[in-house]
């Protein structure tokens, strides 16, 4: 082998390795494999079905933050959106409407909530993270009116049988092992890596996330682009929501909290930079999925919640800590 091509050969591991899906697919690998090993109960077809599942809905709302972030920006609502839109077509079906209508008002909901995010943000000058965080309020207040603080179920009119909708997304497997959320989020993802890769809306994401300047001079429409980001984001809610509604077959006052922060989490995990410019959709897949694997095989090994929610916590303030270290160095 001539010194050249050991040469390129080093740069190329030496690249892989500076990248944020390497280094956290690779520990992915390593706690799988642990588990796998040493904890009887996790390489069961029963439990990895499960897992795949846990991963699914933080997945697909995780690529609308990576979107978001990838702007410069954050979004706290999202769980809330989904949970609305989730209450709205439960509520819908509940009172006589035809599924196909209730899901179509479902995304009609979340993506005019997330357009209205990107007016308060961009027009009204409101920081992101405050301005989601008061429309997270607002949608979850909306969403207790709506439903008097009660859980409704996804009924058909016969009051007895679940919609089968929502019944086939959350409990049909493809091939007999592939859980149809999965495939859901796979399918999300790969639409979002396309998105980012190929399309010029893609491109004024990371345009504008170095700079709002530095994207007007470059001929961006800020503001459209602007809609359109939180805009896509409330349709992937949407998706979300119905997701929701197969997960657990009914709409309840706090369905979808929490799962920002998680959503998130997995973005940053992933590579996502908080400043804006950075961001893979492949990255903030396989942190999801680090995420989903450090919780499942953390009860296979008994470890308790507590404990696994400190991890969880630690590893957020790492993954930050690194990419401030990385934006430092740039």
């Amino acid at each position: 082998m001539s010194t050249n091509t050991k040469t390129n050969q080093s740069s190329v591991l030496r690249r892989m390795t500076k990248r944020s899906e390497f280094t956290i697919g690779l520990v992915v690998i390593i706690l799988f494999l642990a588990a796998t090993f040493f904890a009887s109960n996790f390489f069961t077809s029963y439990n990895l079905m499960n897992l795949a599942k846990q991963g699914a809905i933080v997945g697909v709302l995780a690529i609308a933050q990576t979107f978001i972030i990838i702007t410069g920006g954050i979004d706290i609502s999202g769980g809330a959106i989904a949970g609305f839109g989730c209450m709205v077509m439960a509520l819908m079906i509940r009172d006589g409407s035809a599924v196909g209508v209730a899901v179509l008002v479902n995304f009609v909901v979340c993506i005019l909530c997330g357009f209205l995010n990107g007016i308060i943000i961009y027009d009204l000058k409101v920081p992101a993270m405050i301005a989601t965080l008061g429309t997270q309020t607002i949608y979850r207040g909306i969403l207790k009116i709506l439903c008097n603080g009660n859980s409704v179920t996804f009924y058909e009119a016969d009051g007895v049988t679940f919609v089968s909708l929502f019944d086939n997304i959350g409990n049909y497997n493809l091939f007999g092992f592939i859980p149809l959320l999965t495939v859901i989020w796979v399918c999300v993802t790969i639409v979002g890596f396309l998105i980012l890769r190929y399309t010029i809306f893609g491109r004024n994401l990371f345009v504008i996330g170095s700079g709002l300047d530095v994207a007007r001079l470059s001929g961006v429409k800020v503001r459209k682009t602007f809609y359109m980001v939180y805009s896509f984001a409330g349709m992937l809610y949407g998706v979300g929501a119905m997701m929701f509604a197969g997960r657990i077959l009914r709409a309840m006052p706090n369905t979808g909290e929490g799962y920002d922060m998680q959503a998130i989490a997995a973005a940053v995990i992933g590579g996502a930079s908080l400043a804006g410019g950075r961001g893979t959709v492949t990255g903030t897949f396989i942190g999801a999925l680090l995420m989903v694997v450090i919780q499942n095989a953390g009860k296979a090994f008994s470890i308790s919640d507590y404990i696994l929610d400190v991890i969880t916590g630690a590893l957020i303030i790492l993954a930050v800590a690194m990419d401030m270290m990385r934006s430092k160095k740039d």
